[in-house]
């Protein structure tokens, strides 16, 4: 159980930085200035930072993604909801996942 939660909440991050940053390729076409390209590369590299951390403190990192997450699912409320549920969920899913490693399986 510990190596299904240790191994799903960090492939499930890694997805999340390979998810925004394939965003960075849309700065490049029409109607996009190298300003978007930019702008996504630094929430892949936000993203990214908070994965590295929670690697290091899986207690600490879990609450950076239950914070994206939870902020993403308030901030779509009323729009599309079903895109919000899909990108909010993911991350706060990952938190969770880091906030059980950290607490329950705690490094010795």
């Amino acid at each position: 159980m510990k190596k299904i939660l240790y191994c799903l909440s960090r492939i499930l991050a890694i997805l999340i930085i390979a998810f925004f940053a394939v965003f960075i390729l849309e700065g490049f076409g029409p109607g996009f200035g190298w300003q978007d390209a930019v702008m996504h590369g630094l929430v892949a590299l936000v993203i990214f930072g908070m994965t590295v951390i929670a690697w290091k403190w899986p207690k600490v990192g879990g609450w950076f993604f239950v914070i994206l997450g939870s902020y993403y699912l308030v901030m779509s409320y009323g729009k599309e909801w079903w895109s919000g549920l899909i990108i909010g969920f993911i991350p706060l899913l990952t938190g969770i996942l880091f906030l059980i490693e950290g607490l329950v399986f705690k490094k010795k």
